[in-house]
């Protein structure tokens, strides 16, 4: 990078194809399931997955840096560093609001926007209380109590490392019974395992950066920006019904305070949406690439 760090990348499916930006959420979901992967590269697919400041092998920023305009400029360098000049976006959750700011800062860049269990601005104390209690922990600790979130942070990354990952994630979505089977299924189970490697494995721990993202933007009133989107590019949310973060009474004031977007609800699955119906989001994302 121009400040000297290091910034790693994945490439996914089909390394000379089509690209395709891709967004994995905090918790480092870099990998697919190997069938996903396979039929990306079937499609002719580059799967484009930046490594942000923090995660893997991608430096961290110092404490003085903004991190989401490190974490805007590092992709945008990625971008470069493939020759892209368009392309859509994939993202997971509350990388909504990266994705957001991406097409925002770069008209034209990006061809569309497809949010799997897709963040909005979160502009009431109801939608925090609504959410099962890790999220509500974390995400209302880092709206209300964002002094505290880097300890609390922490202790989740400890307990994570001390329970194991299986342990940890029946922990985080005990409540979504369709994500619990998701995660159990043998090739997602390998996706998340392995590429959360990136966030937490036993020699690389991101609680910095995860608390940095948490504070830095994303839990602000980014309703604007959201809808300056409107007539200039498609933006398409494909969620699941079980989400602990997006319960269902907040996917209803999405669609409704946001009725220019085009919504998909899944019954039988939550916040793990991407890894149960790739399929069904391969083949929303396929027209958008001729745009």
């Amino acid at each position: 990078t121009p400040d000297g760090r290091r910034l790693d990348y994945l490439l996914l499916g089909d390394p000379g194809g089509t690209p395709v930006l891709y967004l994995p959420l905090d918790f480092g979901f870099v990998r697919w399931p190997v069938s996903a992967e396979a039929e990306a590269a079937n499609r002719g697919l580059r799967i484009i997955v930046p490594l942000r400041a923090g995660y893997g092998l991608s430096d961290m920023v110092d404490r003085k840096t903004d991190y989401d305009a490190a974490l805007i400029a590092d992709t945008l360098q990625v971008l470069r560093a493939e020759n892209v000049t368009r392309c859509p976006i994939l993202c997971i959750s509350g990388d909504t609001y990266y994705a957001v700011r991406l097409a925002r800062q770069t008209p034209g860049m990006f061809s569309a926007i497809i949010a799997c269990s897709g963040m909005l601005p979160l502009t009431g104390r109801e939608q925090y209380e609504r959410m099962d209690k890790w999220h509500r922990f974390i995400l209302a600790g880092a709206k209300y109590t964002p002094h505290l979130l880097p300890f609390m942070v922490k202790a989740g990354f400890l307990l994570a490392r001390k329970i194991g990952k299986r342990g940890f994630l029946h922990a985080v979505y005990g409540n979504s019974p369709g994500d619990i089977s998701t995660f159990e299924e043998t090739e997602v189970f390998e996706a998340i395992v392995t590429g959360s490697d990136t966030a937490l494995s036993d020699t690389n721990c991101a609680h910095e950066a995860f608390s940095r993202q948490l504070v830095s933007g994303q839990l602000g009133d980014w309703s604007d920006e959201v809808n300056a989107l409107r007539g200039q590019l498609p933006v398409i949310y494909m969620n699941g019904a079980q989400d602990p973060q997006v319960p269902l009474a907040t996917f209803e004031e999405f669609r409704r305070d946001y009725d220019w977007i085009e919504f998909h609800l899944f019954e039988n699955v939550g916040q793990l949406a991407f890894f149960r119906h790739w399929r069904d989001v391969l083949d929303r994302l396929t027209p958008l690439l001729e745009e």
